[in-house]
């Protein structure tokens, strides 16, 4: 007996052993296969992943440090994948940080508090009037388009218990309007779409609203009936919603220059997609919606400024598209987030060449973007849940300086030249931009432009250490056949300019 049960204890602890190892071992193994990788993008979060200067950043060390391990833990897209189908499975429940269900199985964006925040609203505002002025004032046109979340097009089927209401934006049309803003608002260009009836407001841009030869629409061209997909992607409208609010921004932009060609739906045709999977996740939905296709692609892409284009670490789309068929029409740049991924073949048609820039952080540079692609107009465009310091820094656009042109103060007829201003160096590298940096020595504070080519642009001036800079990107083609360019100083108070040549030999 004694025998007997020293054999069960002795089988008993081995058991517990091979319990613990294992334990450890599914403990240690997604600890030993950590991705430490940099600039890591998270497919299921749509989101770079922390690095480990990160975990510094703020004072929150400890936080970080678990969010960092979170972040990169081994296995941990097949891990969320498991729990968030078993969960979806045992009781209908979206785990994903986003989503969530609404009513008549409407994936929604998970609820959330949003507090009414009139000084962000004032100040964005007063940025864009400022962006505008800047873009009127050198014969650019700009128009701002606002684009709605999905709760505020479909508020029947939002999640029981939660009703979305969202002030600032209401707000923020008001500024808009007091600031005279030229601007479009799209939330209420899908809200007449919704009640005039999908088919019927997109049938109504076929052949750009004309008829057929028997005086009716081709209804047979269309089948949706939504503007968002009822599952595929709570935060952004589909391509029929993108056709609608496109077109609305096209028909003003043809307003301001009449070589925008309006949109134009028989250019394209309608065809059933499957969406697999919820948008950056693995969640399995397959849900039929259309998708809508060039017939004749005019456009080419260009792949020349990608990898030599500066853009935010974090916000790094990019697109550029020439239309070698419409060559007479106006050159565009748009400040655009993620509603345009994936949408320029909606633009392409109606302009010579589209640039578009992912809009947040970057929109806070236009100058940058402006002086390479020197664009007839520009398109700035964001989203209402967008709308707060995280995309769209406050502080950095409340102290936004929106320069003057040259000409507003050379044209002063009390202004003077003088000398406030050495140049110590003079640097440029890149291969298909050009990015000039000069030192400098001065006691003042100055605006700097350059005119170089015919063109004037604007030079941003910083300090590093003990050296002041002055730097300006231009496209290398355009510089080629020129052996000179001349920088210009304004003193801030508008009394003195200090003009010096520079030598490119």
């Amino acid at each position: 007996m004694n025998l007997n049960r020293e054999n069960t204890k002795g089988k008993r602890s081995l058991s517990n052993i091979i319990l613990i190892i294992s334990f450890f071992i599914v403990i240690l193994i997604p600890v030993l296969f950590m991705n430490l990788k940099r600039n890591q993008v998270s497919y299921i979060d749509n989101r770079n992943l922390l690095e480990v200067e990160d975990i510094f950043d703020d004072g929150n060390i400890f936080e970080n440090l678990k969010s960092y391990v979170d972040d990169r833990i081994g296995f941990r897209e097949k891990i969320v994948d498991i729990y968030a189908k078993f969960m979806d499975k045992a009781f209908n429940e979206i785990t994903h940080p986003k989503y969530e269900y609404g009513k008549e199985d409407f994936i929604m964006s998970r609820a959330e508090e949003n507090e009414f925040d009139p000084d962000f609203m004032e100040i964005y505002a007063d940025f864009i009037k400022g962006f505008q002025d800047y873009c009127n004032d050198r014969n650019i046109k700009f128009l701002y388009a606002v684009e709605p979340r999905k709760e505020l097009i479909y508020p029947e089927y939002i999640t029981e218990g939660y009703n979305y209401e969202n002030m600032d934006i209401e707000y923020f049309i008001e500024l808009l309007e007091l600031n005279e803003v030229n601007y479009l608002n799209n939330v209420e260009t899908l809200k007449e779409a919704k009640e005039l009836g999908i088919e019927e407001a997109l049938n109504n841009l076929y052949l750009n609203g004309k008829t057929l030869e028997n005086g009716e629409i081709d209804y047979t061209k269309i089948n949706s009936n939504l503007l968002f997909d009822q599952k595929y992607d709570a935060r952004h409208w589909n391509e029929a919603g993108a056709i609608i609010g496109i077109s609305a921004i096209l028909d003003r932009l043809n307003l301001l220059d009449s070589r925008v060609d309006k949109f134009n739906l028989s250019n394209y045709k309608s065809e059933e997609y499957i969406n697999d999977t919820l948008v950056a996740s693995n969640f399995e939905i397959n849900e039929t919606t259309n998708h809508f296709n060039l017939i004749n692609d005019n456009s080419i892409y260009i792949e020349d400024f990608e990898e030599e284009i500066k853009r935010h670490e974090s916000f790094r789309n990019f697109t550029h598209y020439k239309n070698l068929e419409n060559e007479d029409a106006p050159r565009i740049l748009i400040f655009a987030g993620s509603y345009f991924n994936d949408k320029e073949k909606f633009l392409t048609e109606s302009f010579s060449e589209v640039i578009k820039v992912h809009n947040y952080r970057n929109v806070l540079d236009y100058e940058y973007y402006i002086n390479i692609f020197n664009p007839d107009i520009v398109l700035f465009e964001s989203t209402e849940y967008t709308h707060f310091d995280f995309y769209f820094p406050d502080n950095e656009m409340e102290d936004k300086i929106h320069m003057k042109t040259l000409e507003y103060f050379i044209n002063n007829e009390n202004i003077k030249e003088d000398e406030f201003v050495k140049i110590i160096e003079v640097n440029k590298d890149g291969e298909n931009l050009t990015n000039f940096t000069i030192e400098i020595e001065s006691d003042e504070n100055f605006f700097a432009y350059v005119d170089i080519n015919n063109r004037t642009l604007d030079c941003k001036v910083s300090k590093a250490g003990n050296k002041i800079l002055v730097e300006f990107s231009i496209m290398t083609s355009e510089i080629q056949n020129i052996d000179s360019f001349d920088l210009y100083f304004v003193t801030e108070n508008g009394e003195s300019y200090h003009k010096i040549p520079i030598s490119l030999k």
